[in-house]
């Protein structure tokens, strides 16, 4: 049973209370200066976005079983062109009330989170900033930053629940607490030349290297900086760059966008296989680099269809993962119903060469440690529009092959790998 309510009532409530919000009220109207949100006066704005997950395995994974998270994000924006008369200038505050159960460390055991919400129960600060544009120039913003809010995302991907889809299996197991990236942001600064957002242009970002802090090695990151407050300036600097181009369109996805990136850490990362003495060595830095494409094949009225591909790729000596690639698609509009979804992705997250033979290596001790390969997630889900705009429904299914790119099931005979893994469930989004 996906939804059992006498064991999360008080999160199904706090869910309700944010989809009450979303319904629209009589003689309501909305600030035209606000892109996302409602107005509480000239230049500011307040956006109000609830996503609740009851999500279950059915079959394969640690064992089956469900679990329920709900997530609540506040969003403060500020025009301080229009506040306060500095041309050029905003900011932005936002945060997170996030509550239940993790489904992939409790039940499933893969790489990727089946849940892209998915995080340490608690009240926390995201991301905030001051961001100064200068026309046809460019933008400079500065402070709490988050790198996945702007680098090597996929548009047609957002509907996507699984985690891997947005911030990337390849960089959350590559860099420390996971990397600058939903649920942990870290003081940095970005600078956008051009307009990379809906033509063409570059992007830089320099951030702090852990956004988790300082914390000790059995030490969970997000518990350490729980609420998004301990402003961390450890573990090295963590630096990326991506070049985009591509067509522009007034409404709807981009005809087509390409993006070209790589980053940079100066931390230090211990290598995947230790060498014939048991010594591990230390590595001064690390760094991958990506390729993010998308098209849309079809344009006709409302309805469109666009497809996206991703690969990623980083040194096996240190990073568990070597090589990421992603494919999907989004086709809005289907059944003559403008604001719904479906959309497909798969992604596979292929283990690095020295990681595998490390696992070679423990299995000549152990003959019942198996050798980790790759991890392959499939998702379909279909966004329905209840209220368009304000409230959606999404049933979601996600298959897992060798979910933990084959990790032992320590529940069978030894040796054995865990089952692929069958995901299915619901999204309930309303946004304010």
């Amino acid at each position: 049973m996906i939804w059992p309510p006498h064991r999360h009532a008080p999160l199904f409530a706090a869910f309700i209370v944010a989809a009450g919000l979303a319904v629209p009220t009589s003689g309501h109207t909305q600030e035209p200066a606000c892109e996302a949100g409602q107005s509480l006066g000239e230049g500011a704005c307040l956006a109000a976005v609830g996503t609740f997950d009851a999500l279950a395995v059915v079959r394969g994974g640690v064992r089956r079983g469900e679990a329920a998270t709900g997530q609540l994000r506040l969003a403060l924006a500020l025009d301080l062109e229009a506040l306060a008369g500095l041309e050029g200038w905003r900011a932005q505050a936002s945060g997170f009330a996030i509550a239940g159960r993790q489904l992939t460390a409790t039940r499933l055991g893969s790489l990727a989170p089946a849940s892209n919400i998915e995080a340490t129960p608690t009240v926390r600060l995201f991301e905030l900033w001051l961001e100064r544009r200068v026309e046809g120039v460019g933008s400079l913003r500065f402070g709490q930053l988050a790198a996945d809010a702007e680098f090597a995302g996929a548009d047609a991907a957002s509907a996507l629940v699984n985690a891997t889809f947005g911030w990337p299996v390849a960089l959350a197991t590559a860099l420390p607490s996971g990397g600058t990236a939903y649920p942990l942001a870290a003081p940095g600064i970005r600078l956008a030349l051009g307009d990379p957002a809906a033509a063409s242009g570059v992007r830089l970002a320099l951030f702090s290297g852990d956004p988790g802090g300082r914390y000790g090695v059995a030490t969970d990151p997000q518990r350490h900086n729980r609420h998004g407050i301990n402003v961390s300036t450890t573990g090295g600097a963590f630096l990326i760059a991506e070049a985009v181009t591509g067509g522009t369109a007034e409404t709807g996805p981009r005809p087509w966008v390409v993006k070209l990136g790589g980053w940079y850490h100066t931390g230090g990362f211990n290598a995947q296989r230790p060498d014939a003495e048991g010594n591990t060595r230390r590595y001064g830095n690390n760094q991958g680099g990506y390729a993010v494409g998308e098209v849309t094949l079809l344009r006709e009225g409302a309805q469109t269809l666009a497809l996206f591909a991703r690969g990623f790729a980083q040194p096996g000596s240190r990073n568990l993962v070597s090589l990421q690639l992603d494919a999907g698609l989004a086709w809005r509009g289907l059944f003559g119903r403008d604001d719904d979804t479906l959309s497909l992705g798969v992604s596979q997250a292929r283990i690095g060469r020295q990681a595998r033979a490390a696992d070679r290596d423990r299995a000549a001790a152990d003959e019942a440690r198996p050798t980790r390969n790759r991890e392959t997630v499939f998702e379909v889900n279909y966004d329905a529009a209840i209220v368009p705009g304000q409230l959606a429904l999404r049933p979601v299914a996600q298959w897992i092959i060798n979910p933990g790119a084959g990790e032992p099931d320590e529940r069978a005979a030894a040796g054995q790998r865990l089952r692929n893994a069958l995901v299915v469930g619901t999204r309930l989004v309303a946004t304010y």
